[in-house]
């Protein structure tokens, strides 16, 4: 890659990691925001899905904004956004309940615009040969704002009283939020992601505005769409039905039912997540040697032999050590397979005139089910979380059956082209 797109690609993937520094900061800080608000686990469950909430409107919205204000200025606005809501977390007036869930929402109404922008912008400026690759960055980000963010809640919790912990997690969000405006508008001055090269898109300036060729003329849900739409609807459900997030939002909470001490049980996130930041690595370097079904397929069977793993495991308290290899091994698979793909295939399922609408809906449906299985999660755990995992792992097998028999290869192939012929082949 040359210089110019190599930086355009870092840069337009940075979204990214403030995405999983959010994720990251928020598990590690589910135990203090619980004991501060003294929650039940209804209204903790809310608490912790009022970001997903605001994620799913914001990625609704980004939708039309990628097609109207163009890729980089909706990342832009979402880093502002961003930054501003995480500083309102730091403020005193955030120990009022309702005015932390307006924060998180906010937090995740920008979210969602890295989820729709990032991708896009990433898929269009990749050449074929290199597009799995430079979408996996945003992934690749993803993993490594989770590192960091457990690597911070590890060192707060050490230093930082139980009952203010939550505020310094949350609220340091707003440094990479920040560093990513400050970037955009440094590139933007000398050039950079001004321009693209894409093999099966040509040249493209996504300065202020998305090129006529490439704005949303094209109504989504139409007959002929009928197939990405259901292949976006698919995969993004799919995703969330591993478990990931509900194993990652509220990994303190499982391994202290596990019989895992808090402070063991920071270490062990960070442990976690650093391997699975590997794992993505590796990830990147297969998915477009070995394709986008080949990797979901595998990392979907190993995934449902640790959820299996889990689920006997827990009523039988089995050493802390158990837990973190059969998590380690789980986040491992997660990370090879459904973290690398998910947003490589939602970015190249649907043709130009809809892409932008076509991602937002994508990522709509991904953060609706994943705020609903994580707003009920504490419930579902109160009641029984072994049952919970075991469900999980059966969604994991049924997952195998329709990637194999349903899904189209999308490795090699032109933007939107192998999903929609399909269709209008008949």
């Amino acid at each position: 890659m040359n210089k110019r797109l190599s930086m355009s690609a870092f840069a337009g993937s940075l979204g990214g990691f403030v995405f999983g520094y959010d994720l990251g900061a928020l598990s590690s800080a589910t135990q203090s925001l619980r004991s501060q608000f003294e929650l039940s686990p209804a209204v903790f469950g809310l608490t912790i899905s009022s970001s997903l909430w605001g994620t799913v409107c914001g990625s609704l919205l980004a939708g039309w904004l990628a097609d109207s204000v163009g890729r980089r200025n909706l990342i832009a606005g979402c880093s502002a956004v961003y930054a501003l809501a995480a500083v309102g977390i730091t403020l005193s007036i955030s120990s009022e309940w309702i005015l932390v869930l307006a924060m998180r929402f906010m937090c995740g109404m920008a979210i969602g615009g890295f989820t729709v922008g990032c991708p896009l912008y990433l898929s269009e400026i990749a050449p074929i040969a290199l597009r799995g690759r430079l979408v996996s960055l945003f992934q690749l980000q993803v993993g490594a704002g989770v590192v960091v963010a457990f690597s911070v809640g590890s060192v707060f919790s050490r230093v930082i009283p139980a009952d203010a912990l939550w505020k310094w997690c949350l609220g340091a969000g707003a440094i990479p939020a920040v560093l990513l405006l400050l970037l955009l508008g440094i590139m933007s001055q000398r050039g950079f992601m001004l321009t693209g090269n894409s093999q099966d898109q040509g040249r493209m300036n996504w300065g202020s505005s998305v090129p006529n060729d490439f704005l949303g003329h094209e109504r989504l849900f139409r007959r002929e769409n009928t197939r990405p739409i259901l292949l976006a609807t698919s995969i993004a459900i799919f995703n969330q039905l591993s478990g990931v997030n509900m194993l990652l939002l509220y990994l303190l909470d499982i391994l202290s039912s596990a019989g895992v001490s808090l402070f063991l049980g920071h270490t062990y996130t960070v442990l976690i997540s650093f391997l699975s930041l590997a794992t993505t690595l590796l990830g990147m370097a297969f998915v477009d040697k070995l394709g986008r079904k080949s990797l979901l397929c595998c990392g979907s069977a190993g995934m449902a032999v640790c959820l299996l793993g889990l689920g006997l495991a827990i009523p039988r308290h089995f050493g802390p050590l158990f837990y973190l290899y059969i998590l380690l091994s789980y986040n491992a698979f997660f990370a090879f397979s459904q973290g690398t793909v998910v947003w490589v295939y939602l970015s190249e399922i649907f043709p130009p005139g809809i892409r932008g609408a076509g991602q937002g809906y994508g990522s709509s449906v991904h953060w609706i089910s994943n705020a609903i299985l994580v707003s009920v999660f504490p419930i579902m755990q109160r009641a029984s979380s072994v049952h919970t995992f075991y469900f999980f792992a059966l969604m994991m097998v049924l997952q195998i059956g329709v990637v194999s028999l349903w899904y189209p290869e999308t490795r090699g192939t032109a933007l939107g082209s192998p999903a929609r012929s399909k269709i209008t082949d008949g």
